[in-house]
């Protein structure tokens, strides 16, 4: 009798396959460079980018990553993208509660500053967000990008407000780095297989 397959393991290591390549890393390393002209001139380029990016990777896949690994659509895409949909439902509700009680500990008046409140919510999510990614996919380093976005980009913006869009870009270029690495040992350690019928003319 066969053994079955493992099919949570399946998924798991064709999520991780996504990551693999590092072309991900290379698109956030773009989107956070684009966040220098949502800061300073108000210019939201990073939200095309956000449909664009993707779809550069996958003719960069097509041509690079499918042929040296192989290619699976997984079918549950749909449930992941709503369970991390619930969490930033759930996550932003928990963290502005917890923002507006750290406000009102401080002495600072609360309904005047929900802006402030929900902004650093919103940033306070982001290491949540990743690290649920790193989890789903098995690439942890991503749970670094986030704690970097997140919380040090707080932390600039607390310490140096007006040097916060030129914390994206090095954060951004850096990025773009670490995946350029990635992709080049990716093709290093992943040859194309040889083509049928190339083989002393057979």
């Amino acid at each position: 009798m066969k053994p079955s397959a493992d099919l949570g393991e399946i998924r798991r290591s064709t999520s991780y396959m996504n990551f693999q390549d590092g072309l991900m890393d290379i698109v956030l390393g773009v989107h956070l460079v684009l966040t220098y002209f949502v800061i300073e001139y108000r210019l939201l380029l990073n939200i095309p980018w956000i449909v664009i990016g993707p779809v550069i990777v996958e003719a960069i896949r097509k041509r690079t990553t499918y042929p040296r690994i192989g290619y699976a659509r997984m079918a549950n895409r749909g449930t992941t993208a709503l369970r991390i949909l619930l969490v930033c439902m759930v996550g932003i509700v928990l963290l502005s509660v917890l923002t507006a009680l750290i406000f009102l500990l401080l002495g600072l008046p609360v309904q005047n500053n929900w802006h402030n409140v929900l902004k650093i919510a919103a940033v306070l999510l982001i290491p949540v967000i990743f690290g649920l990614l790193a989890h789903e996919h098995k690439v942890y380093r991503w749970f670094v990008y986030g704690l970097l976005i997140g919380l040090g980009g707080l932390l600039v913006r607390a310490v140096a407000p007006q040097q916060i869009q030129y914390y994206f870009i090095f954060l951004g270029i850096g990025v773009i780095i670490v995946g350029i690495r990635i992709f080049i040992e990716f093709l290093k350690n992943n040859p194309l297989p040889p083509v049928e019928g190339t083989n002393g003319g057979e």
